[in-house]
């Protein structure tokens, strides 16, 4: 047994080097890594999903781009879009191709910046961990599963991930690549600012984020610059309305109106609903007819329900925009708790508490209005493609990805996550603003939601999953930083 002992010692002596050397990586090669696997699944997504699955929504917007007249209350930048790549499926083949660069290619792009931020503060390892688990995010099933979808959703999401990964690339580097990712995620947000109404929650923080990555030594510069930025994006924002304008005519009822009488129609019937009151007490009369069509319809999982029943709909339709709010209003006074009992129970469906059932948690094949389809010139139905990808995501309606709340406390674990490592101040102030977009973008759904479908919350995750990049790339233990 001794004489075995000096061997062995040698052969341990020996594998610990090795097992070190295997537990740490250079951040370059790491980003690398990733960055590869990146393209890897942006090739796969847009071989599996081009032309785009196409669902009712996206029937509508390719109908509007082909006319040139919007006839919905989506915002009309993606028509436009669409209608600026060439309409019909060669614009819904391009956006996936848009979408899915956006998605990896921002991944891609934060994970090669953070290395090179980490390297430049002196960091010159990375342990082999981080780097599985940064892997592990990038290669989220939602993301491939989503971007070829034809959603305003998601491109919303692209356009907010890739400006949040040059935003970060703005933190490192000489004065003029900075410049120029900064100069490219102002362009950027200004499109997502266009794409979907929860962009003037988001937007605003962005690009505040990209004046934090940007920021000059001396607060003179400093003030100066933050007004070239904040100057850049609102011509950005001012080019790109007109050219929508000119490409697409709003429609004949406001599409502001629209959506706020549907969110104010589903918390009325929410509040009838969620209160104890009989049919004559209501602040808003109605008939025991309308009560009880009312009570059996509603259901907190989206507002179709109630809109889409006669009854209901003779309660308020004949209220003008004005006498609504006040009617609203009046309720809300009447039956305060029975609103919050309404909305809470909204946003939790929304956010997956009570389960995926009724919050479409995926859309294949090409499917929508048949007419609009037709002037399209594209054809219903699904292929062998999108049911392998429905197949796909049916393996994770189980999961906790497919639960926003997971995602949500995900984002509060990363926060606290940063708050604890040393990341370079810079990162630091940038990625608390992306945070607070990502949380602004959630609460926003508390007092709005009108449906629980699962996109509307899709961009959040990329977000969540740049952030997760950041800290696994930029952080450090702090007594070693």
């Amino acid at each position: 047994m001794n004489g075995d002992e000096p061997p062995t010692r040698a052969v341990a002596a020996s594998l610990i080097p090795r097992i070190a050397r295997w537990c740490i990586l250079s951040p370059g090669s790491a980003a690398t890594a990733i960055a590869l696997i990146a393209c890897v699944l942006a090739c796969l997504s847009i071989a599996i999903h081009a032309p785009g699955q196409v669902s009712m929504d996206s029937s509508v917007q390719l109908y509007e781009a082909l006319t040139g007249q919007s006839i919905s209350f989506n915002p009309p930048f993606m028509s436009a879009l669409l209608r600026w790549l060439g309409g019909g499926s060669v614009a819904t083949a391009l956006l996936v191709l848009i979408n899915t660069g956006l998605l990896y290619g921002g991944f891609a792009l934060a994970a090669v910046s953070l290395a090179q931020l980490r390297i430049e503060n002196e960091r010159d390892t990375l342990p082999a961990w981080r780097a599985v688990l940064a892997a592990i995010v990038v290669l989220n099933p939602l993301v491939f599963l989503y971007a070829g979808i034809v959603w305003k959703d998601v491109l919303f999401a692209s356009l907010l991930t890739s400006a949040g990964a040059l935003t970060i690339a703005a933190c490192v580097g000489p004065i003029y690549r900075r410049a120029i990712c900064g100069l490219t995620a102002i362009m950027l947000l200004s499109a997502a600012l266009l794409t979907r109404q929860q962009g003037m929650f988001m937007v605003p923080l962005m690009v505040l984020a990209v004046i934090a990555a940007l920021w000059p030594g001396r607060l003179r510069q400093g003030i100066c610059m933050s007004i070239a930025v904040i100057g850049v994006f609102m011509i950005t924002v001012a080019v790109l309305q007109r050219q929508v304008d000119s490409s697409i005519k709003p429609p004949a009822a406001d599409a502001t109106s629209v959506g706020l009488r549907s969110l104010m129609t589903f918390d009325l019937a929410g509040m009838v609903s969620n209160s104890g009151r009989p049919a004559g007490e209501y602040a808003l009369p109605m008939t025991p007819e309308q009560f009880s069509a009312i009570k059996a319809a509603y259901t907190p999982e989206r507002v179709d329900t109630i809109s889409h029943l006669p009854l209901a709909k003779a309660w308020t339709k004949p209220l003008s925009d004005e006498e609504l709010k006040a009617a609203w209003w009046a309720m809300l006074k009447q039956n305060p708790s029975a609103y919050l009992t309404h909305r809470f129970a909204a946003f939790s469906k929304l956010m997956g508490l009570d389960g995926i059932e009724g919050t479409l948690p995926i859309h294949v094949g090409i499917e929508g209005n048949a007419a609009y389809l037709r002037e399209v010139r594209m054809e219903q139905g699904r292929t062998q493609r999108t049911q392998l990808i429905y197949d796909i995501a049916q393996h994770y309606f189980s999961s906790p990805i497919y639960h926003h709340i997971f995602w949500l406390g995900m984002l509060v674990v990363i926060i606290i996550w940063g708050a604890c490592t040393g990341l370079p101040k810079r990162l630091s102030f940038v990625g608390a603003l992306i945070a607070t977009a990502t949380l602004a973008m959630y609460a926003s759904y508390l007092p709005t939601a009108i449906a629980a479908d699962f996109r509307y919350l899709f961009a959040a995750i990329p977000l969540v999953m740049l952030l997760a990049l950041a800290v696994l790339f930029g952080g450090v233990r702090r007594h070693s930083s």
